[in-house]
């Protein structure tokens, strides 16, 4: 069986050293063309320390690549306890695939034909597979900026919905030696630009802040549910079968309310290689367990609606504190429910 990944990000990394351990050599396509000083695409870094089971299943140790953990954390105002950290993502990156057979190219559609399945792994690009049927998208910008305090005070890590006048929020995420990730990701009538800028004006009597670089980005924030179907079958020219099958952000496994995909792109990539090589199984699995991920998406889809105007449910409200229990973030329940409104605000209002 020749087995081809096209895309060397996290699922595809992560998912061609799981099929190495079967005994399955795929060919992995990666012509990464992020014109970023990190090589990445934009992204905070940003993941819970949950993924360590994740990298040891192929050799790797967290620790590796932890930067800062982001404990304490604020979140509008609300201070929690969280296991949220940033990971070196370039250097996982590169450690995914330092074993695998990797070619610095796109995997093209003439070469696809040597194939008897290949992965789509290619994330937001769904270079492989046909369109999403309900897909949804978050425009995010992210500046890489140096941050030096006025005074005494260091800039600590946070995500603001009630900076947004829109549908999203505003993430500071600490990389170490005052370096952060600073970016807005947000749905509707927003300036990224604009927004990022006034953060800074308003925070400028305490903090002085250095841009070293900046990158613009969509993250598929459709769920699963809605980014079916996750696989197809094919006859080749010669008239043999192919299967192409997703991974990761290419079929939405990324949260829909906070944008956070690492760790169930990893969790989506030991489902394949655990149903592997059957898509019918890995379907249900991953409709199953990420079933939470649809409800989510339809919260976005009644606020981003003419009657979401005036604000979240109460079914809302319990999806948000839910989330952040999930991802392990310690909020008191009857604060979470009075601040958690605001991660999800749509206010009227001329553009900004």
């Amino acid at each position: 069986m020749n087995v081809a990944i096209a895309g060397a990000g996290i699922a595809g990394g992560y998912l061609a050293g799981l099929l190495e351990q079967r005994g399955i050599s795929p060919d992995v396509y990666d012509g990464r063309g992020h014109a970023t000083r990190c090589t990445c695409r934009s992204c905070g870094w940003g993941a819970p320390t949950g993924i360590g089971p994740y990298l040891a299943d192929v050799g790797l140790d967290l620790d590796d690549y932890l930067i800062e953990p982001m404990s304490p954390m604020d979140f509008d105002g609300l201070v929690a306890t969280t296991p949220l950290c940033t990971v070196h993502k370039p250097w996982l990156l590169q450690d995914l695939t330092r074993s695998v057979r990797l070619k610095r190219q796109d995997l093209v559609p003439e070469k696809a034909e040597d194939y008897d399945i290949v992965v789509d792994a290619t994330g937001i690009n769904r270079a492989l597979l046909p369109p999403c049927r309900s897909d949804l998208t978050l425009p995010t910008l992210q500046h890489r900026v140096i941050v030096e305090s006025r005074g005494s005070e260091r800039l600590g890590a946070g995500v603001y919905g009630n900076r947004i006048p829109g549908l999203g929020y505003l993430w500071i995420f600490p990389l170490g030696h005052d370096h952060y990730h600073i970016g807005i990701g947000g749905i509707g009538r927003i300036q990224h630009d604009s927004l990022l800028e006034r953060f800074y004006r308003d925070a400028s009597g305490q903090f002085s802040f250095t841009r070293q670089c900046g990158c613009h980005g969509l993250v598929r924030v459709a769920s699963p549910y809605y980014s079916t179907p996750f696989s197809v079958r094919k006859t080749r020219s010669d008239g043999s079968p192919q299967v192409i099958i997703g991974v990761g952000e290419s079929i939405g496994t990324v949260s829909p309310f906070t944008g956070e995909g690492i760790v169930y792109s990893l969790e989506c990539a030991r489902l394949l290689a655990d149903s592997w090589p059957d898509p019918e199984d890995y379907t249900r699995s991953v409709l199953g367990r990420f079933a939470w991920m649809k409800k989510e998406r339809e919260t976005l889809d009644y606020l981003l609606s003419p009657e979401g105007k005036s604000g979240p449910r109460l079914r809302d409200r319990w999806r948000f504190f839910r989330n952040a229990r999930r991802s392990g973030i310690g909020l008191p329940m009857l604060e979470a429910f009075k601040r958690m409104g605001s991660l999800s605000q749509w206010l009227e209002g001329p553009d900004v």
